[in-house]
């Protein structure tokens, strides 16, 4: 992780502040739709292990509900540990839910691994995302999804919000995330034996993308 990133996600970065932002380019909607979609298709069986890696604050969980993690058993990590406990009070509500939380970096991660799934939405912006995408591959034994930002040509850097930011955001003035490039992204995948096997997009404003990617260990027939 850039340093500077790093320092900003754990010190700098107020959530309500970036969960405010999120919510008023419509990002945080379209990744909630993206989470629910995911669990739909995966049908993932009663017990499997699902990992949840760079969680945040939860925000998600405002747009869509979690019942179709009942039946798992659903890991949270995070740098930011003011963060994994505001996702924990998100939860409490949501007593069908058993839920571990782990401060973790996705860049050199301790967790044990052998989760059935591994979901990372708009982390690998944020991060050397080379080490991330090999910690993801090394934890998952099935299925992955990542989640991540596609701006138009005139739109470079990853935050570039069409009004002034507020708040703890403005530390983006000074410390940039970067854009991936979905070939290279799943070029990296391929090496470390995950083959795409999906790929939807939803808009959000600024004419941006928010592009779901799945991986499956490979070969699939």
């Amino acid at each position: 992780m850039n340093r500077k990133l790093r320092e900003a996600w754990l010190t700098k970065i107020d959530a309500t502040d970036y969960e405010t932002h999120m919510a008023t380019i419509g990002q945080a909607q379209a990744n909630a739709e993206h989470l629910k979609e995911f669990f739909d298709r995966a049908n993932l069986p009663p017990k499997s292990r699902v990992l949840f890696s760079g969680a945040g604050g939860g925000q998600w969980l405002e747009y869509v509900s979690p019942d179709f993690l009942w039946a798992l058993s659903v890991t949270f990590s995070d740098i930011n540990a003011d963060y994994l406990r505001l996702l924990a009070r998100r939860l409490e509500k949501f007593r069908k839910l058993t839920a571990h939380f782990q401060v973790d970096d996705v860049e050199s991660s301790k967790l044990p691994g052998n989760y059935d799934a591994v979901i990372a939405v708009l982390v690998l912006e944020h991060v050397d995302w080379r080490k991330a995408v090999g910690t993801m591959c090394r934890l998952c034994s099935d299925r992955i999804l990542t989640v991540i930002q596609e701006n138009p040509p005139a739109l470079a850097s990853a935050v570039t919000p069409s009004r002034p930011v507020a708040g703890t955001m403005s530390v983006f003035k000074e410390v940039h995330p970067f854009l991936l490039s979905k070939t290279k992204l799943a070029a990296e995948f391929a090496a470390r034996g995950f083959v795409q096997t999906f790929q939807a997009e939803k808009s959000v404003l600024d004419e941006k993308k928010m592009l779901a990617l799945e991986f499956r260990r490979g070969p699939l027939e």
